[in-house]
């Protein structure tokens, strides 16, 4: 019940994901942005349908990491695993893993309401979420070691 509860966080980020993309789809738009650029203005439009496509990806990506968190042994370590480290880096790279995945479900759910429109796409944000990843796994490998 307890991992039930902790993916909570994810889950809710990729259930609205696919709200906002299916409210795409029932809005009466005809065009939505497709691509923006370096400021976040909209270069680039298509047809509504491809607003699924965000949500499709997210979910695609929630079930590797998810394989992964649950599957930790198979992943690549910068220290030697030997029996005294194995569960605590299992553990660690599981929920390093957990952050990672609620930061990706939340940037796609961020991308999604721009390509709604109801929010502009700020590339300070992005930026920030894309610096979050390294910075997470950084301080869990330094914890680890400690």
């Amino acid at each position: 019940m307890k991992q039930f509860w902790r993916e909570t966080p994810a889950w809710l980020f990729l259930l609205a994901t696919f709200g906002v993309a299916l409210w795409i789809q029932f809005d009466g738009q005809e065009e939505i942005p497709l691509h923006f650029d370096v400021r976040g203005e909209v270069d680039r439009r298509g047809d509504t349908w491809t607003a699924l496509l965000l949500p499709a990806i997210a979910l695609v990506l929630y079930g590797l990491l998810t394989w992964v968190q649950r599957h930790p042994r198979r992943c690549n370590y910068p220290v030697e695993i030997t029996d005294e480290n194995r569960e605590q880096a299992y553990r660690q790279m599981s929920r390093i893993v957990y952050r990672i995945k609620v930061l990706v479900m939340a940037l796609f759910l961020y991308l999604t309401l721009g390509v709604a429109q109801l929010e502009e796409i700020s590339p300070f944000l992005i930026l920030a979420i894309a610096l979050a990843v390294p910075f997470i796994i950084v301080t869990g490998w330094s914890q680890m070691e400690t």
